[in-house]
């Protein structure tokens, strides 16, 4: 099953721009040049004070918002100065799903997309390293917290998760990470701002499930049969009226609605993603796999890649459920190098293409 690619109400057409690349374009505009990068500094680049004026203007009419000219000392970079306008722009309803872990002025923000579970707290997972060098921003799921609905598709959950970050960080996520079943999300994600920007997103994916596996592990026999999906349905049907019932009587809150409200969430994320298939599409792409589920997933995903698609691989000893925590700090120096060599190999201030 491919995802289509459909604009439901209030999503970012294909070709749009977040805050920060319409800011970078009005930047090159205002000051002449042929085109600046998102870390660019305004007083680099030659800015003065009629240059802060005319460009500042043209930041409030582009996007409705009042500023002053003195925005420019907070905010030198259109990086800063995308965060700054998100900030102040109408908040998607998503935006409170991305969980803020790290900060770091002047790198390229780190979403990393939930597991199962869909709690942020995996984050804790990342060592300091990677928390030192990199903005870190962990995605909850919809669903967790009393009054919320669960996403129904993949698309759904993407295009949301697509959105809510580029709401929180000004910017369309270049730089998307999961975790286990969160890798196929972030797959997705990456997609949409390839999409919206043209740009090669770089992937993330920390011990991610099998392509198209109905189990979402591996299993011998791995693809999705009539059976299974009623399976599914049926599980999702019954966690969601135990969720709603108990929230009815008064018990949402309960230790019981609790743990009710979770399997409703982990149900509808299962119905979503067994069986998934993804396309391929021109990506930088890190798979991070334990050993126990490497032996599957390294070649398909290798096989997954299109002429357009780098895919590089590290497998390290162990079984799933106890991978992060056993190679935290391994886990932080893959990613980092990883994001280190995408870098060293494109021009400052150029897009990844």
């Amino acid at each position: 099953m491919n995802m289509h690619n459909s604009l439901r109400p209030g999503r970012i057409a294909p070709g749009s721009s977040g805050p920060a690349q319409a800011i970078a374009a009005i930047f090159a505009q205002e000051l002449q040049l042929a085109s600046v990068g998102l870390d660019d500094n305004f007083f680099d680049l030659g800015g003065d004070s009629l240059a802060a004026e005319t460009l500042v203007l043209a930041v409030q009419n582009r996007f409705g918002v009042k500023l002053q000219t003195s925005v420019l000392l907070e905010a030198p970079t259109p990086r800063e100065f995308g965060r700054l306008i998100a900030l102040q722009l109408p908040e998607h309803p998503a935006r409170r799903l991305a969980v803020q872990v790290s900060g770091s002025r002047g790198q390229e923000p780190i979403a990393m997309i939930h597991g199962i579970s869909g709690s942020a707290l995996f984050a804790n997972r990342f060592g300091k390293a990677l928390k030192l060098r990199y903005s870190v921003i962990a995605v909850r799921g919809m669903g967790l917290e009393p009054g919320e609905t669960p996403y129904d598709s993949v698309e759904e959950i993407s295009g949301n998760y697509f959105d809510g970050l580029s709401s929180a960080t000004g910017q369309h996520p270049r730089v998307v990470g999961g975790i286990c079943l969160g890798g196929l999300l972030a797959i997705e994600v990456g997609r949409l701002t390839y999409e919206a920007t043209g740009e090669r997103p770089a992937l993330l994916l920390i011990d991610p499930p099998p392509l198209g596996s109905a189990w979402l592990k591996p299993m011998a026999d791995n693809s999705m049969t009539a059976q299974r999906r009623r399976q599914i349905t049926r599980k999702v049907v019954y966690w969601r009226l135990l969720r709603d019932g108990l929230a009815a009587v008064g018990l949402g809150q309960s230790r019981l609605g609790r743990h009710a409200r979770q399997k409703a969430f982990k149900s509808m994320l299962v119905r979503a993603a067994a069986g998934f298939m993804p396309s391929s599409y021109p990506c930088d792409m890190l798979v991070l796999a334990s050993s126990e589920w490497g032996a599957t997933t390294v070649e398909q995903y290798k096989g997954w890649a299109s002429d357009n698609t780098i895919v590089e691989t590290v497998v390290m000893p162990g079984l799933h459920d106890k991978f992060r925590a056993a190679h935290m700090d391994a886990i932080d120096a893959a990613i980092i190098a990883f994001l280190d060599a995408r870098r060293a190999a494109v021009p400052a201030g150029m897009p990844v293409r």
